[in-house]
């Protein structure tokens, strides 16, 4: 019999996290673990990763929507009709839950931290919740070194937290999704064209961005003026495209929303813009690097673990749009440091390959089975 791992997490949508489980779960198959992927009936429609995951050939488990005392019993009860299962948690939602039904029912409990956004005060509540169980649950993975250290100052005297990062994989590509192409956006074939990836939430910095572009179309004469797509949706797509309006870039700035298949709107790209003010390790920029796209990104979070300035992308300080924008500039005026950057993301590819990430979650799965475990002292961690 596999041994069993359920990953539960929160999720109305197949963005970055959801690509990690469900590659994973894929990866495991011939594995002696089984991967149950699991979240919330939040929305009218089933959640999107439980889906493509059952697409994929995977069980899952669907529990009730919202925030209510229930849901602890719900998730007990489900774990104890699965004994032996290790059970890994994924955001403040999944984390929480997952840290007080243990507590219960005694099954072995991974919680992995996937960075905070604090976008609203609801989210920020709920965060702060997220962290008093991260300071107390069995076992932690996070995705960078930082985060680690942020993590770990918080559980002294328990399990130091483990870093796996995050793997560089191709972007996600669902069938039957519509045929893009610079033509169909009116965008001319010669033209520079800079894109950013993500939900569009004020943590992503997206304004500098926007202020960022403007400063490089000022400085760029009229027939060569560059185009930015904008892939992603959220609560911040309005003040952004307002924003665009008021800076009169509604033409050249294009914002696609939410799309499926973002492997065809990268593909339009020719510089990738991470405007980030807080990260753990971006996927966005994993996919990047997948296909060799040059990345321009700040140095927050677990970006400078990923991104070596001037190797395989330029690094610059968040909520700058002036440093921002001469980097973008830098990156469109030379076709000679685009090919360096290419060629940069090819090296990446090995140190945050899928068989790296595989390695390490299951010595993460190994220890957790033998309850091994270094105790954290201020700030410790430990690589998985």
């Amino acid at each position: 019999m596999p041994q069993k791992i359920l990953h539960l997490i929160g999720s109305n949508s197949v963005g970055g996290p959801e690509k990690q489980i469900l590659h994973h779960a894929v990866d495991l198959q011939d594995s002696p673990f089984e991967v149950e992927v699991g979240s919330f009936h939040d929305l009218a429609e089933k959640p999107e990763i439980l889906v493509e995951a059952e697409r994929r050939g995977h069980s899952t488990v669907c529990l009730s929507g919202g925030l209510k005392a229930g849901l602890i019993t719900e998730l007990a009860g489900i774990l104890r009709a699965r004994p032996g299962v290790i059970l890994c948690t994924h955001g403040f939602k999944a984390n929480v839950l997952g840290y007080l039904a243990t507590r219960r029912t005694k099954t072995p409990h991974v919680a992995f931290v996937r960075g905070w956004t604090a976008e609203t005060w609801r989210v920020r509540l709920y965060e702060m919740l997220e962290r008093q169980a991260l300071a107390r649950a069995q076992w932690v993975v996070c995705v960078s070194h930082k985060q680690a250290v942020e993590v770990g100052r918080r559980r002294k005297g328990s399990r130091a937290p483990m870093v796996v990062c995050n793997a560089m994989l191709p972007p996600f590509s669902r069938a039957g999704g519509v045929a893009v192409s610079r033509e169909k956006l009116g965008i001319p074939a010669g033209a520079f064209v800079y894109g950013s990836v993500g939900r569009l939430s004020a943590e992503k910095g997206h304004r500098y961005m926007l202020e960022a572009f403007y400063r490089v179309c000022e400085r760029t004469a009229e027939g060569d003026k560059p185009f930015l797509i904008v892939v992603g949706d959220g609560r911040e797509q309005a003040p952004l495209e307002a924003q665009a309006a008021s800076l009169g870039l509604r033409e050249r700035i294009h914002f696609a929303g939410y799309q499926g298949n973002c492997s065809d709107w990268m593909k339009l790209m020719d510089c990738m813009v991470q405007p980030s003010l807080t990260e753990g390790t971006p996927n966005s920029v994993l996919e990047a690097l997948c296909l060799q796209l040059p990345v321009v990104a700040t140095a927050v979070g677990g970006v400078p673990d990923l991104i070596v300035h001037n190797r395989n992308g330029l690094l610059v300080p968040p909520a700058d749009a002036k440093q921002l924008g001469e980097a973008m500039q830098t990156v469109a005026a030379s076709p000679s440091l685009r090919e360096k950057l290419r060629s940069g993301g090819a090296m990446t590819a090995e140190e945050y390959s899928p068989l790296t990430q595989r390695r390490k979650l299951l010595e993460v799965y190994e220890r957790v089975l033998r309850a091994e475990g270094v105790v954290a002292r201020d700030g410790a961690f430990r690589e998985a």
